[in-house]
């Protein structure tokens, strides 16, 4: 069953070829190429389209492809880890798509679907310069103007906002709390879009400050109810973090895939520089932050599918913790590679590892920063000091051959309410994990000691910086509880292509993910960590995508026929 979740991601590697072939327009050399021209990804975004891979988050209702979100996480990360720029160039839109299902009009949709079917974009306009995350505070107003409106300010870092076709904006129709916000679907011909707005990340995408002065706006424009617009624009914002994982992922596995590389080709005098004791444990530490970064974002893919009213925690707990562990990850590859890291045009990738820290970098506060991320949910924890279980929904999500619910967007929440599929009566219903683990006694250790800091977490309100602490740990104890529940529920599976059941992949996360929960060096857990190196040399050896559902990559070129295409199951 592991072999659905990749289907499409293999046809994808099969149509794109080797990425480390020089030559190959759609390989590692060429993504650096066009970051050092600060290039849109043209060429790769037109191949993309063709294949099919811009509908695969567009519901089937809209011409869409999307089957379910552990199967786009992993074709995402193959396209993302030749280029992250592969994302926004072809799916900036599902915020403003996802905002559209939950409260446009049919014709709304049909007009936003129409331009996303034929590759077009349609932007999201909610952050302002002033104001950044302090959403309440936003100053963009649409005043009344008889039957229509007029609308005034400037909306900050407009992804694709240079290119858009439409855009969905977020605006101040009222005077305090968030009800005070309306959307309109505006058509995006003649804006205001001012000069390209440079990053250092993700070069060559467009993002744009776009300017309103007084512009009209007809009332069919509006888009639902007034004052529903900052809640739905929240609730997108959770799918959002969940796909974005996957740009986190592809690119640290083309990071640790290039160090090890250079790694293992490197001479110091007859030893490897792989083979090293230093490098050895900072690159298994390395593999060890990736494998706990895939468990998180391969459950929450598919948790988001059974229990999407959870994913005001959930989906933010597993953002924060897979962008610091792959930013951890790119820092201890960067060590190894010394000076190769900062190399522009040459080295490893033909250059590409600085433009992989500078992208990891962006698509980690894309969304929103890591302390919005974090007090976006931390005002729950009280009430998930205890929360309550579901046995059968954890075995859904977690049982990588379950069939999984069909995707309802309707049902996602601003608060989970108590309920945390993932830490709910984990202690409960560990026993039988502690009973198999009996052989492996470190292991073993590891997860009474998670057991012992989830019971331990306050049930009483924490206020200031203890209550951003609190987030923070609570996040890394949550991606542990979900590495846990992975192992579990598919000891039957050969995760990572390895032996069925195996510990060792877990007790390597574990040991990682308690660490940074404790803020201590994971460098005290190393020893935990060297089965997760072993684990991802062997992926390496076999060509396969660093990951418990691991997708074959392409080895040679010439791409596949056309027809090995990305096209819907259904």
């Amino acid at each position: 069953m592991i072999e659905r979740t990749v289907a499409k991601a293999a046809a994808l590697e099969r149509l794109l070829g080797d990425a480390g072939d020089p030559a190959n327009p759609y390989g590692f050399a060429a993504a650096a190429r066009r970051d050092e021209r600060e290039e849109f990804p043209d060429g790769y975004a037109a191949v993309l389209r063709e294949a099919g891979f811009h509908l695969d988050y567009l519901p089937p209702e809209w011409g869409g492809g999307f089957e379910s979100f552990d199967r786009s996480l992993q074709l995402v990360r193959c396209a993302a880890r030749r280029d992250l720029n592969a994302m926004p160039a072809t799916m900036f839109s599902i915020t403003a798509a996802t905002c559209l299902r939950l409260h446009g009009s049919a014709q709304q949709q049909d007009r936003a679907a129409a331009i996303l079917r034929r590759g077009g974009a349609v932007g999201f306009a909610l952050s302002e310069a002033e104001h950044g995350s302090d959403l309440l505070a936003n100053a963009v107003r649409l005043l009344p103007d008889g039957a229509d409106h007029r609308l005034h300010g400037t909306k900050w870092l407009v992804g694709l906002g240079q290119r858009c076709e439409a855009l969905y904006l977020v605006a101040r129709t009222g005077e305090r709390g968030p009800g005070a916000f309306s959307a309109v679907l505006l058509d995006a011909t003649g804006l205001d879009r001012g000069a390209p707005v440079r990053t250092s990340g993700m070069r060559g995408i467009d993002f744009a400050h776009l300017a309103f002065d007084h512009l009209p706006v007809a009332a069919a424009d509006l888009v639902g109810r007034p004052g529903e617009a900052l809640e739905v624009a929240v609730k997108a914002q959770q799918v959002v973090r969940v796909m974005s994982t996957a740009g986190s992922l592809g690119l640290a596995d083309t990071a640790l895939r290039l160090t090890l590389d250079f790694a293992a080709e490197r001479r110091l005098g007859r030893t490897a520089l792989l083979d090293t004791p230093y490098q050895r444990r900072e690159l298994a530490l390395a593999s060890a932050a990736l494998l706990a970064a895939d468990a998180v974002a391969l459950a929450a893919a598919r948790g988001i599918q059974v229990v999407p009213e959870q994913f005001s925690v959930w989906g933010c707990a597993a953002k924060h913790v897979v962008a610091e562990a792959v930013d951890d990850l790119v820092a201890r590859c960067a060590a190894t590679l010394a000076s190769r890291a900062v190399l522009r045009g040459e080295g490893p990738g033909g250059g590409l590892f600085q433009k992989l820290r500078r992208d990891a970098e962006l698509v980690r506060v894309v969304d929103t920063s890591v302390l919005a991320n974090l007090r976006s949910f931390a005002g729950q924890l009280p009430t998930l000091a205890r929360p309550a279980g579901d046995p059968a929904a954890a075995r859904t999500a977690f049982a990588l051959d379950a069939e999984l619910p069909a995707y309802d967007p309707a049902r996602l929440d601003l608060t989970a309410r108590g309920r945390d599929l993932v830490t709910g009566e984990l202690a409960e219903n560990a026993e039988g994990a502690l009973a198999e683990l009996a052989p492996a006694p470190a292991v073993a250790a590891l997860v009474t000691r998670l057991l012992t800091a989830l019971i331990e977490l306050p049930a009483a309100p924490v206020t200031g910086c203890d209550q951003l602490d609190l987030a923070e740990r609570f996040a890394w104890l949550h991606a542990a509880a979900a590495c846990l529940r992975l192992w579990w529920a598919n000891r039957h599976l050969p995760l990572h292509g390895g032996k069925p059941g195996s510990p060792d992949w877990l007790g390597a996360c574990l040991g990682y993910l308690l660490a940074r929960a404790d803020r201590s060096d994971p460098r005290r857990a190393a020893a935990l960590a060297a089965p997760a190196l072993d684990t991802v040399l062997a992926l390496r050896a076999d060509h396969r995508l660093f990951s418990a559902a691991p997708v074959p990559l392409a080895r040679t070129l010439p791409r596949a026929p056309a027809g090995d295409a990305l096209t819907p199951s259904h």
